[in-house]
């Protein structure tokens, strides 16, 4: 066999399809020129698997293997893998087919070609083969260009040209519009907090549960400013709102924000643990808005500014 052109591969009846391998081997023997008897049994006999040779043993008994000559031999395997007829369930696979995601519009359209060789179309085969390439593409620009044809008129040679051409369209706007992108900076985002709820009292002097003695959480409450309220702020005889009078209560030596009796909502920036080297609180100070729910309303805007 090493003096053969080409390369023929064993044939299989139960994972390959007899029509193929009988053409490959015509092929075969033509470029090898084969033109004897007894050689072109010799080559389709040695180039099938022992299961398809012990099906043609049994489709040629009660004669042998040997006396056939190799016409009778086709004429065996012709008539047992014979074509199959077709059917209304070869006709809805070839209706329900789609062009599947990542296929090339060439591979779809050979393969709408092999699912009609069962459907007997007939002088109609080019017509169908059309339709349902158009119609089995998904929604993009290759089926709005060919939606823009006229179907009486529109080849299915035509209508992969004209589908190709916008696919080649769409790859090159993507590809430049990739290349013209605006690079946007990212921003830090703060996290906004509530404190003094209706119902709720303020963090530092929320009881939790289970934590009733707690020696973390005291020293996590003692840290921060009892006129302020803000951690790692110091004392609270060095604060400079030590004189200001609470708008709540009326008491003078600590703000609205830390009074115990506070009930309307008090929403400032910040972070829910103490920024170890940092004394003030820079967002505080610039988006703390306070107001009096019983009263009109006055909004401090920047508490940095204040005397």
């Amino acid at each position: 066999m090493s003096a053969y052109l080409g390369n023929l591969q064993i044939f299989d009846h139960k994972t390959s399809e007899w029509q193929i391998f009988k053409g490959k081997l015509v092929q075969f023997l033509k470029i090898n020129k084969v033109l004897d008897e007894e050689s072109k049994i010799g080559v389709l006999l040695t180039h099938i698997t022992d299961e398809t040779y012990r099906l043609v043993r049994n489709l040629a008994y009660p004669h042998e293997l040997d006396i056939l000559s190799y016409a009778g031999l086709f004429a065996l395997l012709d008539g047992h893998f014979k074509l199959r007829q077709c059917s209304f369930a070869d006709k809805a696979k070839f209706y329900a087919a789609c062009r599947s995601s990542g296929e090339s519009l060439g591979d779809w359209a050979a393969r709408l070609r092999g699912l009609a060789t069962y459907c007997d179309f007939g002088n109609a085969l080019e017509t169908n083969l059309l339709d349902r390439f158009v119609l089995g593409l998904s929604s993009g620009p290759e089926r709005d260009k060919l939606f823009e044809q006229k179907p009486s008129t529109l080849t299915l040679a035509r209508a992969i040209e004209l589908a190709e051409q916008a696919e080649s369209a769409k790859k090159a706007k993507v590809s430049v519009s990739g290349s013209d992108a605006v690079q946007v900076k990212e921003e830090p985002v703060f996290r906004a907090k509530i404190q003094g709820r209706a119902g709720r009292a303020p963090p530092a002097r929320r009881d939790r549960a289970g934590a009733s003695g707690d020696d973390s959480a005291n020293r996590r409450d003692s840290s921060r400013c009892k006129v302020w309220g803000l951690r790692n702020h110091g004392s609270g005889d060095k604060c400079r709102y030590k004189g200001y009078r609470c708008q709540k209560c009326g008491v003078k030596g600590h703000l609205k924000k830390v009074c115990s009796s506070v009930s309307s909502g008090v929403y400032h920036v910040g972070d829910d643990e103490p920024n170890e080297g940092r004394q003030v609180c820079e967002e505080c100070e610039n988006f703390n808005i306070r107001y009096v729910s019983d009263k009109p309303i006055l909004v401090d805007l920047i508490l940095g500014t204040l005397n």
